[in-house]
């Protein structure tokens, strides 16, 4: 009898290994031959889980995006103040960025170069990264209501300028500036401290 395949844990390995040719060698530079060859499988079979590179692309994004989203639900569910859940959920999403640099660089590259074809790519990272920034929002709402934070700030603004200290990181871990987690983390904390005590 023939084993049965699970198509969805075999797409999310095809992603991760996809994720090491990307971080290698660049978006630009990678085929689906090369992707199948990596995988350990032929190219018929890659093209029953995936039409282009794009949507490899995408689905290893996920991946790490995935990740990301379940160790942020684990820490949503913490007992612990608001604050302090901020400040885990920005430290594990640093930790995940410095662990996966050459990916973000691959990620970066890949963006600017659909970015600079016409691609709408702001929707596209928004829809990626939605979970995180839900979990941002929804802790900054609880540290509201339980007082951590003055009720005056605006939650949206509030979430975003967290989100924007992510953005910054990358940025700086891609262009090399930022080369431990440490400066990184220090920041998105004072960020916290900053708004928990403004008048």
């Amino acid at each position: 009898m023939a084993r049965k395949v699970d198509h969805e844990q075999r797409k999310r390995e095809i992603a991760e290994k996809a994720i090491r040719l990307f971080s290698q060698v660049g978006y630009d530079n990678v085929s689906l031959i090369m992707i199948a060859a990596a995988t350990g499988i032929s190219r018929t079979i890659l093209y029953r889980y995936f039409c282009s590179k794009r949507e490899v692309m995408d689905a290893a994004i996920v991946a790490v995006t995935d990740g990301i989203e379940k160790r942020c639900t684990k820490i949503m569910t913490v007992r612990a103040k608001s604050t302090e859940k901020l400040e885990g959920i920005g430290h594990t999403v640093i930790d995940v960025m410095f662990k996966n640099k050459e990916f973000l660089v691959a990620v970066f590259d890949f963006v600017v170069g659909m970015a600079r074809s016409g691609a709408d790519m702001d929707s596209s990272i928004r829809r990626f990264t939605a979970g995180t920034r839900n979990a941002l929002k929804r802790l900054i709402e609880y540290a509201v209501e339980n007082e951590e934070i003055p009720g005056g700030l605006h939650v949206e603004r509030i979430s975003d300028a967290l989100y924007a200290q992510f953005e910054s990181c990358a940025m700086r871990i891609v262009i090399g500036t930022e080369t431990d987690s440490k400066a990184a983390k220090v920041r998105f904390s004072d960020v916290i401290r900053a708004i928990s005590i403004w008048k």
